[in-house]
């Protein structure tokens, strides 16, 4: 299939539906560094590192995940860390795996994620600890960086993104540390 046949069936056709704009996002500003925060069986995250990868010259996207996997509650839900580390490290990307929940994992490496361009967070991620990593979030942001929140829904995760106002909500004080665009 064509590159630009296979960016429009991801775009518009590729199921789940609620991940569509994902792709769109990538494909409308193409993306050096992502942070994906619950990663499940790792097929989204396969597909995204192959699509943003599509737009950079070989090896340049640079890729982190932050999941529980073995510490998950229902382990079937997931992959091990083992699992996620060897199939990730087979594509064409530089590729951080970082087990822990959200607060824990960002709380031990946020400051090695400098100038993130894509973040995405999973509609499973436990919201309590989403809610604590706040802190250390906005250190691995730039003034461009895009966040895509996702809840769970029947057909899969759905995923908005986040505005300004709600980053900067979340945040809290820590907000100064992104100079956002107006």
């Amino acid at each position: 299939m064509s590159r630009w046949l296979h960016h429009l069936w991801l775009t518009r056709f590729s199921k789940p539906k609620g991940e569509r704009i994902l792709f769109r996002t990538i494909k409308e500003r193409p993306v050096r560094s992502v942070l994906e925060i619950g990663v499940g069986d790792l097929t989204r995250a396969e597909r995204l590192i192959r699509f943003a990868g599509s737009f950079l010259p070989n090896g340049e996207l640079r890729y982190t995940v932050v999941d529980l996997f073995e510490g998950r509650p229902d382990p079937s839900t997931g992959v091990s860390l083992k699992e996620a580390h060897g199939r990730l490290k087979q594509l064409d990307a530089k590729i951080k795996v970082i087990p822990g929940d959200p607060f824990s994992a960002l709380a031990r490496s946020a400051n090695s994620l400098p100038e993130t361009d894509l973040v995405l967070i999973a509609g499973d991620v436990d919201r309590d600890s989403l809610a604590r990593a706040w802190t250390y979030l906005p250190r691995t942001l730039h003034q461009k960086s895009r966040i895509l929140l996702a809840t769970e829904t029947a057909d899969g995760d759905a995923y908005r993104l986040m505005t300004d106002a709600e980053i900067a909500a979340a945040a809290g004080a820590n907000v100064k540390h992104i100079a956002r665009a107006a």
